[in-house]
């Protein structure tokens, strides 16, 4: 390292010399290993062409940065090598340029799997010291790279030269030729790597202060703003022009926008109207040629891009099998149109040596390529998420036009322990478990019919993503809208649509419409199939301006399947997020306000369902024996009832509370556990011994009040008489703000559900904030009447409410029972939706659940 200086220096000068690459030793920080590669005599120029393939990172490349570069032994041996054979083992040779610093197009953390996974990612960080200083650094930076560190790999430290520069603003070597110190770090995604890499971060920047240097500033936020003034005293000065130059604020990134907001003085922005993106009328295209086959097989370009497909997309068969196969029945003068070759394709496939066993083993590379595919889009979807910062932020999937493929390895990527999945498509197949990954089912199915496209039985603004692989142009054109909008209205504001769609230019479209064709034919779709579906492509563009014209925004980011010639790409779209407006800080009115509480236990909400079927089970058995003798009443069916009930509110209340708070503190469970096993006895004795049941008491806790907060939402200056204009059997109002803000105490059980639907009902509107200290979401029990579907469909599409449960009653066929969660703040509007329907009898409210003491 004493004379590293004076080598280097000379190969600046000498112009034979192409590439300079210095490497520090890690484990004998004293030994800095330079390789220098010359011009190759009879060579005109360094630079290559580049292939259409991203080249992939050389195995022993691939073996030394995933598993070699991070451990001691074999670090090691790699500098040892590196220095007998006076080689980089991590390089490829070449005469020229671009093959030797060509690195991976893979991203760095891939090259782990499929072995293993691990949570990490590399991170660059570089320095800049004047040359004058370098021994000073050195001598003091040996010490700190043979540090251990617990949480951190320096897998390279490479050495460059960089001449002065006094031209870029923010130069980094602006008064001083300097050597660049580059630093490669692995470390643990998470706080304790990011804070450990930080503070080797910050020693170096001290050290480099000592020696008149600087560092890199786009890379990760570990200094201070004092510090950037430090290395970079033009920095206030270039955040002045910046907002001459870009006064809109155009540009911009994370970097910018933590530090901007750093410095002293106050950064005027001018009001930047949104610009409307042009979104063009929906027109309908082509969605049928018949030329496509020939037009490929004659195109040199579409040829090339067509055995592309073969092997990168569809490797199914051998790809000059397949190949040979088309360009023989384009060739055929008794095939008119791709109709004709198509039917020729298929009778080859058939009627082929060994066709059978051909078949098998091609089907077997379908399920190899299928994997291949979802391993991709998995990748591609998780790219766009971290880009989006949605990570952590997607809970209820809805899959569309496949078996659900991608959602579990997506749920387990992002830690999502909960949360619904819907799985809508035409119909379970046994090839849904490849797809899935899963020999169970991953979510509810729902059936749909995609040549009749309709509404499905999914809630409004419930859903966080909808994806959809299976191509938009497959769908009718004249439906499309009916299919956007349903999407639209499931999701959540801010929710994602992720579908994937060719960017199909009119010189493309031939190709898109062969890959099909091939794509049937080895899948064995049949001829009257094929000559029916759909293939209406468009622009990327055009499909933006579809998906806009519904409301959806663009944001922009998409990716695709590398070395895809059928330009496949993944595209996400956003909706947009309602603005809403709080003027008054209502809880924190309540918090302060001092009045007479009443307390509820978090999770008793989720057992007074199962408390109230009991009641109305002994209800109805004593109605039954009025007309019937009680040898025909169906005991059985309503013990089912009662533990599929339990088990679900019960998986619930678990979920939400834990198990020790929902099962063992408070007393509701356990009650209804107790009642349970006595009824339990009592009907499956009655069912063989006919002897009649005996009602059983219910033990009450608590007091025998529920406690509203009601805020009044008109201007009338008075306050409101809840007595006489609601219900008399209101008692203990509390004015917590004057003409606006209300406690109420009203009596539990059938008189809370009526006084409730009156205060829903009346003309002055209130807005329901708590019941009993309780602000979240509160059970209310529906019956659908006279098997009214319409009326079915429009409850299951409510926002703001969650099915919980549903069954059929068992005396009345035609009649449909649904318990839901609705939140809080939206019951009264929920009851003033249910009441109108009352009227036809089409809906009935049975009961809006009380809490249990």
């Amino acid at each position: 390292s004493d004379q590293f200086a004076n080598y280097y220096e000379q190969c600046l000068n000498d112009k034979t010399v192409e590439i300079k690459i210095a490497r520090v030793d890690l484990i004998r920080p004293n030994n800095i290993l330079l390789f220098i590669f010359r011009q190759e005599s009879g060579t005109f120029g360094t630079v290559a062409d580049l292939t259409d393939e991203a080249r992939i990172m050389h195995p022993r490349h691939h073996l030394i940065y995933t598993y070699v570069a991070q451990r001691h032994p074999f670090v090691r041996i790699r500098f040892a090598l590196e220095k007998m054979f006076a080689r980089p083992l991590d390089l490829t040779y070449s005469s020229d340029r671009n093959t030797t610093m060509y690195e991976s197009a893979k991203p760095m953390a891939l090259l782990y799997q499929p072995l293993t996974y691990y949570d990490d990612t590399f991170i660059l960080q570089e320095y800049f010291i004047p040359k004058e200083y370098f021994h000073q650094w050195y001598n003091k930076l040996k010490e700190i790279i043979q540090k251990k560190y617990q949480y951190v790999v320096l897998l390279n430290l490479t050495i460059r030269f960089v001449k002065k520069d006094q031209l870029t603003f923010l130069s980094y070597t602006k008064k001083y030729d300097s050597y660049a110190f580059v630093f490669y770090f692995r470390i643990k995604r998470d706080e304790l790597g990011d804070n450990e890499v930080k503070n080797i971060h910050q020693t170096l920047i001290q050290l480099a202060f000592q020696c008149r240097g600087t560092f890199y500033l786009p890379y990760r936020q570990h200094y201070s703003y004092q510090q950037i003034l430090q290395a970079y005293p033009m920095f206030e000065e270039f955040l002045e022009k910046k907002q001459i130059y870009d006064s809109i604020e155009l540009f911009s990134n994370d970097w910018y926008e933590y530090y901007r907001s750093k410095n002293e003085y106050s950064i005027i922005t001018k009001q930047i109207n949104e610009i409307k993106l042009i979104t063009d009328r929906f027109q309908f295209v082509e969605q049928h040629r018949t030329n496509s086959f020939y037009l490929v097989i004659s195109n040199e370009i579409l040829r090339e891009k067509f055995r592309k497909f073969l092997r990168t997309v569809f490797n199914a068969e051998p790809v000059h099998v397949i190949f040979n196969y088309v360009n023989r029945a384009v060739r055929n003068p008794n095939n008119k149109n791709d109709n004709d070759i198509y039917q020729e394709l298929q009778n080859v496939l058939k009627t082929r040596q060994f066709a059978l066993i051909r078949k098998i083993f091609a089907i077997f590379k379908q399920f190899r390529q299928l994997r291949l595919q979802i391993n991709d889009m998995l990748r591609q979807q998780i790219t766009i998420f971290k880009h989006l910062g949605y990570c952590g932020k997607i809970r209820d999937i809805v899959s569309i036009g496949d078996g659900g493929r991608c959602i579990k390895e997506l749920r387990e990527i992002l830690k999502i322990k909960d949360g619904r999945v819907y799985i809508v498509n035409e119909h379970q197949r046994l090839t849904d478990i490849i797809e899935r990954n899963s020999l169970f089912s991953i979510g509810n199915f729902i059936p749909y019919n995609f040549s009749k496209l309709t509404d499905i039985p999914i809630p409004s603004e419930s859903i966080d993503l909808v994806v959809c692989y299976m191509g938009l142009h497959h769908l009718p054109q004249d439906q499309l809208d009916i299919f956007l909008k349903m999407i639209y209205r499931i999701l959540r504001p801010n929710g994602l649509f992720l579908f994937r769609e060719h960017h199909a230019y009119e010189q493309l479209k031939p190709l898109l419409d062969v890959a099909h064709m091939v794509f049937n034919v080895v899948t064995g779709v049949d001829y009257e199939s094929e000559r029916n579906e759909i293939r209406a492509f468009r622009t990327i563009e055009q499909w933006r301006s579809c998906v806009r014209q519904i409301g959806f925004q663009d944001t922009f980011i998409y990716d695709e399947q590398e070395d895809d010639p059928t330009d496949d790409i993944m595209i996400v779209v956003r909706k947009p997020e309602i603005q809403y407006i709080n003027t008054n800080d209502i809880n924190e009115i309540l918090e302060n306000k001092t009045y007479t509480k009443i307390s509820a236990y978090l999770e008793s909400n989720y057992f007074r369902p199962l408390e109230w079927l009991v009641v109305r089970i002994i209800m109805e058995f004593g109605q039954y024996l009025n007309h019937t003798p009680f040898y025909y009443f169906p005991y059985m069916k309503y013990l089912s009832i009662y533990w599929s009930l339990s088990f679900t509110e019960t998986n619930f209340a678990i979920k939400k509370y834990g198990l020790i708070q929902a099962l063992f503190v408070a007393p509701a469970f356990l009650m209804n556990i107790s009642v349970g096993i006595f009824l339990s006895m009592a009907f499956i004795q009655l069912s063989f011994i006919s002897f009649l049941i005996r009602l059983i008491p219910a033990t009450r806790f608590g007091p025998e009040y529920e406690q509203l907060i009601i805020e009044k939402l008109d201007e009338i200056n008075e306050d409101f008489n809840f007595k006489e204009s609601i219900d008399e059997r209101i008692d203990d109002i509390q004015i917590l703000m004057k003409n606006r803000l209300y406690a109420i105490r009203v009596p539990r059980h059938q008189v809370f559900n009526s006084i409730l639907k009156k205060i829903a009902l009346h003309p002055t509107k209130f807005n329901l904030l708590s019941i009993s200290e309780q602000k979240e979401q509160i059970q209310i029990e529906l019956a659908v009447n006279n098997n009214d579907n319409e009326r079915l469909l429009w409850l299951k599409q409510r926002s703001n409410m969650d099915i919980i449960f549903e069954f059929t009653n068992p005396l009345n066929q035609s009649q449909t029972h649904i318990i839901l969660r609705v939140k809080l703040r939206h019951l009264l509007t929920f009851i003033r939706e249910c009441t109108q329907f009352e009227t036809d009898n089409s809906l009935t409210i049975i009961q809006i659940y009380d809490h249990f003491y």
